[in-house]
């Protein structure tokens, strides 16, 4: 399919999506062009549109409008990156010093950035990370076809689950996660995102942009390359590979604020997180759709919906702690929790 026919089914099915799409101003998605039309890459045009169906009135910045991308007006920001040829440690040439700069103080004032594919980069180029911890496993080629179905496991450390479970982290019931389906190709729980499913062909760019845990020198400790990594730099590994059950990746990653750096960071850097495959009917486009959803919507702050009602155990509503994870609702404790209902999120303080 060529780039124009793509990205009229593209806008057809964003059209459709767009009933469904919430109204939250807080909620932005960065792009390197004036509009969503303009972009001409085709993975970030329907990353962009999906966006747009979601959220309604979602705040769009283009990459030049700097003074937008501001802490005390937006909650979180979405970066998409994903091109063919870009080059290692290179960003696209809208993604300029001023860009980068402006997401810099964005972070540090609090701001929360999902950040996917070859955007991963900009975890180091902020300054959030050392760039010794710079992603190191990365493609940019035109990828092939293939007919198996490539997914993330969530499941850390799956190899050691009944022989160390001191090793094993269970990153499954994390907010990102909730909703989607499971995949059992590895004979393992992963959550599919790229493939048709039923055994036909699929083309694939092949576009990771992720971390190698063996390839760093730690100077924190750990049992393993994954506690190393989590302790030097304050981040929780979330999903890996599908077929991968010890410590070498980390595909998906969250960065918990820092001294200096007040905001949150997700960064997704799956080649498996495609948007638009150039043959084949993604049977996953679901969970990544899903997958997107749930994590914009856990980066969305909303302290201004902290409110110190008693919530009912048997409340139809999902809880998480402050960290992502899924809490029972009839085990809840007093404290605050991330709470959603239906697409609503918000903040409560239980007692």
């Amino acid at each position: 399919m060529n780039k124009s026919l793509l990205k009229s089914a593209i806008a057809a099915a964003a059209i459709a999506a767009a009933a469904n799409a919430q109204a939250n101003e807080k909620v932005a998605m960065l792009i390197p062009a004036a509009t969503i039309n303009d972009i001409e890459n085709a993975q970030e045009y329907a990353a962009a549109n999906y966006f747009r169906s979601i959220y309604a009135d979602g705040t769009v910045i283009a990459t030049g409008e700097t003074e937008k991308i501001d802490a005390s007006k937006v909650d979180v920001i979405w970066v998409h990156i994903d091109r063919c040829g870009l080059g290692l440690n290179n960003l696209p040439a809208e993604y300029d010093e001023a860009t980068i700069g402006a997401l810099k103080a964005f972070v540090e004032n609090g701001g929360n950035l999902f950040l996917s594919k070859q955007a991963t980069q900009l975890v180091h180029k902020m300054g959030r990370i050392d760039a010794s911890f710079a992603p190191g496993i990365y493609g940019d080629g035109e990828g092939g076809k293939g007919t198996d179905v490539w997914t993330v496991n969530a499941e850390i450390g799956f190899i050691n689950k009944e022989a160390d479970p001191t090793q094993y982290y269970d990153r499954s019931n994390h907010a990102i996660y909730s909703g989607l389906e499971v995949n059992n190709d590895f004979g393992h729980p992963t959550f599919g995102l790229l493939g048709t499913g039923d055994g036909t062909e699929m083309h694939r760019e092949d576009h990771n942009c992720m971390w190698d845990l063996n390839a760093y020198s730690y100077t924190a400790d750990g049992a393993n390359t994954v506690e190393k990594f989590e302790n030097e730099l304050n981040a929780v590994v979330l999903g890996q590979w599908g077929h991968v059950t010890d410590y070498a990746v980390a595909g998906i990653v969250e960065f918990a604020p820092v001294a200096s750096y007040g905001g949150r960071i997700i960064a997704n850097g799956l080649a498996a997180y495609e948007w638009a495959p150039r043959e084949g009917v993604n049977g996953s486009k679901g969970n990544i759709e899903k997958l997107t959803a749930n994590t914009l919507a856990y980066l969305t702050k909303t302290t201004d919906a902290i409110t110190e009602t008693e919530v009912s155990a048997d409340a139809p509503a999902e809880y998480f702690n402050l960290q992502g994870m899924a809490v029972k609702a009839d085990n809840l404790t007093p404290g605050l929790y991330i709470v959603r209902q239906g697409a609503k999120t918000a903040k409560v303080l239980v007692k």
